[in-house]
């Protein structure tokens, strides 16, 4: 199908006839090709009527709003079967998507102008969803549908106890909201509900009301960015969901031992930040394909050996117990992981446990790693996971130099080597090396004086950033000969370097290339 880009309103009263009529053939051909979408295809492509124009929707968030209307998954990943059905849209040309740099993934989605017309009509003929808008005038009330989209300003307060009545509601989004008021008489009153994306709500006394577990029904739960600090013991009801965000933040957050009930769970988000003495069991949640902010402070690393199906995780380790190798032991098991964070919320480091070796995974599919944890020596490269593209490493007080290892790992884009990650002082790029690298961090590695690099090594350099690495001498010559690159960063550093880089400087010929040199001070 041929894509139409028209500037123009489908019906505009300044338009001639003749632009009219155009656009009139167009929208038959557009509304021919919703019509011989597939049942299941219309009614994912129908709930992209959801959302405002221009709007880029978040494909994972979309992909469990699909699950929890009904969405055949049939136990396969829901993000993979999601996918699919984009892929569909895209390749009739309904759909315009994006994806993530790091791990290829299908990250956002928009429609084409036109399409949303057609997309608009049909869902306002099939009373789909509604949408009240309080930043126009002429919105509608919400009235029938099952489906309601409220779409707020950042100034604007939305109570949804007064403003939202239908008893039949079985989705409930929020777009571009910031303040959100709700109360238990909401929750008694709605109880088919299957979505309920209740970010930026504020809770009287920060405390989710433990109705909130009578809507037995709930596919999907969002909590992100309220002000809750205290859930109910109920929640432990919610035994069908499939999606809990409880990615709270500042607030320090009390949750009891539910999670254990919500065996059906495939994307959990835990607050970043417990109460001391939250303890959860987690080990039934088998169905798990994202967890993230898992803190050993208030769970068991054993319980993610039964989490096969595990596709993203990051994992914050809050004292010395875990070290690479047992951390390794525990998720040998995870064959599915795409994606890795380990986080380290303390620098943990004594003489006792200078034998570490690294990790020494099997993990194919891993494509962004990031690693704050000591590991005093990399592992040879060929047990780094073989499709990587993003590596960062923090806190790792690296003895060797990592850059002879990292070097020979052919996919890799992205490299960030932060605080205390390398404890040396010279680093050494050598020809050939990095075939693909694009760009290149370095921060905080305060004993880091030389850095060598060779002709011919990083051929695809496209930005270099150098934040706090007060003991480099200069930058390599062999900069020069990278001709892809086009940004230097300086952060921090010290005010010779920018004399010295300057036109006219002595070493300006190493990066007269560049088209963006910055130096920043704070």
């Amino acid at each position: 199908m041929t894509i139409f880009s028209l500037s123009m309103p489908l019906f505009s009263c300044s338009a001639s006839s003749d632009d009219r009529n155009v656009n009139l053939k167009v929208y038959d051909v557009l509304y021919l090709s919703f019509e011989e979408l597939p049942a299941y295809l219309k009614q994912c492509f129908l709930y992209l009527a959801s959302f405002p124009e221009d709007y880029k929707i978040d494909v994972e968030k979309l992909s469990y709003y699909w699950a929890a209307e009904g969405m055949d998954f049939d136990g396969a990943s829901i993000r993979e079967v999601a996918d699919g059905y984009i892929e569909q849209l895209v390749k009739r040309n309904m759909v315009i998507s994006e994806r993530d740099v790091k791990t290829f993934r299908l990250e956002t989605l928009q429609l084409h102008d036109m399409m949303r017309e057609v997309c608009l009509r049909k869902a306002e003929e099939e009373n789909f969803v509604q949408t009240i808008d309080k930043s126009t005038a002429n919105s509608k009330s919400p009235c029938k549908s099952r489906r309601l989209t409220v779409v707020c300003s950042p100034e604007e307060t939305f109570n949804v106890d007064t403003e939202v009545k239908n008893p039949s509601l079985r989705t409930l989004l929020f777009i571009k909201n910031w303040e959100l008021k709700a109360t238990s008489l909401f929750f008694t009153r709605h109880k088919l509900m299957r979505v309920l994306d209740l970010s930026f709500a504020e809770f009287e006394g920060g405390k989710v009301p433990s109705s909130i577990g009578e809507l037995i029904n709930l596919r999907y739960l969002s909590l992100q960015w309220s002000n809750a600090t205290q859930l109910p013991f109920y929640m432990r009801n919610l035994k069908k969901l499939l999606y809990l965000n409880l990615n709270i933040y500042p607030y320090r957050v009390y949750m009891p031992n539910i999670l254990k009930e919500m065996r059906e769970l495939t994307l959990l988000c835990l607050p970043t930040k417990l109460h001391e003495e939250t303890n959860l069991e987690m080990g039934n949640l088998v169905k798990l394909e994202t967890l993230k902010n898992f803190c050993t402070e208030h769970g068991r690393v054993t319980d993610l050996q039964g989490m096969t199906r595990i596709r993203y995780l990051s994992i914050y380790i809050t004292d010395e117990r875990y070290t690479m190798e047992n951390l390794s032991s525990s998720l040998s098991k995870l064959s599915h992981l795409e994606n890795l964070t380990i986080n380290n919320e303390k620098t943990f480091y004594t003489p006792t446990n200078d034998h570490e070796k690294g990790f020494a995974w099997e993990f194919v599919h891993i494509k962004p790693l990031k690693l704050e944890i000591y590991m005093p020596r990399l592992p040879d490269a060929q047990k780094f996971p073989s499709q990587l593209t993003t590596i960062s490493l923090g806190w790792c007080r690296l003895k060797e130099d990592p850059m002879p290892i990292l070097e020979k790992l052919f996919h890799l884009k992205e490299i960030t080597l932060g605080g205390t990650s390398f404890c040396g002082r010279r680093m050494d790029c050598s020809r050939d090396g990095f075939p693909q690298l694009q760009n290149l961090e370095f921060r905080g590695l305060t004993e880091w004086e030389e850095w060598i690099v060779e002709e011919g090594s990083m051929p695809l350099l496209h930005s270099l950033k150098i934040d706090s690495c007060p003991k480099l001498k200069e930058l390599p010559d062999g900069l020069r000969f990278i001709t892809s690159l086009k940004s230097l960063d300086f952060v921090d550093m010290a005010k010779g370097w920018e004399k010295r880089l300057s036109e006219g400087g002595k070493d300006y010929y190493k990066v007269q290339h560049i088209l963006s040199v910055k130096f920043n001070y704070y």
